[in-house]
């Protein structure tokens, strides 16, 4: 806050200017402007919204800026250009007071919001609600890396390691638990937040595939052939679903009831936690060898969504596991998400984009297309966000707001620095 005595002291100088007309003019009109300035900056303390806020300085910075460049003869522009304090005024702290109160303006519509980087391909990305309210997005790497960020600021919250790598992984539904895995069957269940390891165990192959119940009690692994489901307190296999083919991919119903199965040669199988029975089974086929890569259910479990490497991302419904909506893309898909509120989901091809579609008219809203395939997609923000992963360990938040339009689709092209276009 500025006080009384730098008003006098701008007072006195004016006075005075007015005593000496060689540079009477010069010293005058730079004090009036440093009066200006007082009593902007004297009002941004009192303005209590942080856009107001910013005005107020900026207004004051000009008129400092004014000084020295058309008065730069007089006394006050001198001590402005050196840095020098008038008072508790300088160039430099007004500018930082100014960045304190400068509000983030909005992204534009699939622009990207924060980016960040791991050094190996990302293996998962989710979103999560921490006890405070903050959000946290929990990332994770093929080289084992995971990091914890705030959402709004970017904020490096931690970071920790599975060694000796990832390979899969899953997060619980409160977002306080993850399940770990690698190659050489290694198991970890840890605390989002700190990566401390509360259980660990073996399997005798590669992890392929994990999920996570709500509450962390429950795991989901896809190892070899088989999808077990393990009650992690015991360690005790509840069931098990195996088939010929190699697990690729597993997921379980918010719900807890609904598991399922995804394995490389195309077969999906739906079952059921609760009895170990399979409820329904289909098969992914056509070109590319139809592995299933990625399984999504919807909030409220009535729906599945399937990606698989034949280009295809099927949502089907759980009860009679008909087909909803086929969504035929141009390379493998890799990754798929559904979004809290059911009505979106995103899709992930190895031909480097991401498309987001309706659920309920089956529509292609938007695509954004990035320099290499993303391997992990979440959605982020209340669902104001999509959250990507890419093999080259870029993480991009994306706006994903929609223009009123009715036909067609938007499309943004993504860049490796985090621009767009």
């Amino acid at each position: 806050m500025i006080g009384r005595k730098l008003i006098a002291f701008v007072c006195v100088g004016l006075l005075c200017s007015l005593a000496w007309p060689s540079f009477a003019d010069d010293a005058a009109e730079a004090n009036r402007l440093m009066i200006e300035a007082v009593k902007l900056i004297q009002a941004s303390g009192r303005e209590p919204s942080p856009g107001g806020k910013f005005r107020l300085l900026k207004q004051a910075h000009d008129s400092l800026v004014e000084i020295i460049d058309r008065h730069p003869s007089s006394d006050l522009a001198v001590r402005l250009a050196t840095g020098q304090r008038i008072g508790d005024i300088s160039l430099s702290r007004v500018r930082e007071a100014m960045e304190r109160a400068r509000v983030p303006e909005p992204a534009s519509p699939g622009a990207p919001i924060r980016v960040w980087r791991h050094e190996a391909a990302v293996v998962v990305v989710a979103a999560m609600a921490a006890p405070s309210g903050r959000r946290w997005a929990l990332t994770a790497s093929r080289d084992g890396v995971a990091a914890v960020r705030d959402i709004g600021t970017g904020e490096l919250l931690a970071t920790w390691e599975h060694r000796p790598g990832m390979s899969a992984a899953g997060v619980s539904r409160n977002g306080r638990r993850v399940l770990t895995g690698s190659g050489d069957g290694s198991v970890a269940l840890r605390d989002s937040e700190s990566g401390r390891v509360l259980v660990e165990w073996r399997h005798r192959q590669a992890i392929e595939a994990l999920a996570l119940s709500r509450d962390g009690g429950q795991a989901l692994v896809g190892s070899g052939r088989d999808a077990s489901l393990v009650e992690i307190g015991t360690m005790e296999v509840r069931h098990s679903w195996r088939h010929r083919a190699p697990v690729t991919a597993v997921a379980r119903a918010r719900g807890g009831r609904w598991i399922l199965a995804g394995f490389a040669d195309g077969r999906a199988l739906l079952g059921d936690a609760r009895t170990g029975g399979t409820v329904h089974q289909w098969k992914h086929s056509g070109s590319g060898g139809g592995g299933v890569t990625s399984a999504a259910f919807s909030p409220d479990g009535r729906r599945v969504l399937t990606g698989a490497a034949n280009r295809r991302a099927v949502l089907r419904e759980v009860a009679t596991g008909a087909t909803v909506h086929e969504w035929k893309v141009g390379y493998r898909v890799g990754a798929v998400a559904y979004s809290g509120d059911g009505r979106r989901i995103l899709t992930g091809d190895d031909g480097y984009e991401v498309e987001l579609h309706d659920t309920e008219t089956g529509r292609t809203l938007r695509k954004w297309r990035y320099e290499r395939p993303p391997t992990a997609l979440a959605f982020a923000s209340g669902g104001a966000g999509a959250l990507m992963g890419f093999a080259d360990g870029a993480v991009i938040l994306c706006d994903i707001r929609l223009p009123e339009r009715r036909r067609g689709y938007e499309r943004t092209f993504l860049t490796t620095d985090g621009g767009c276009w």
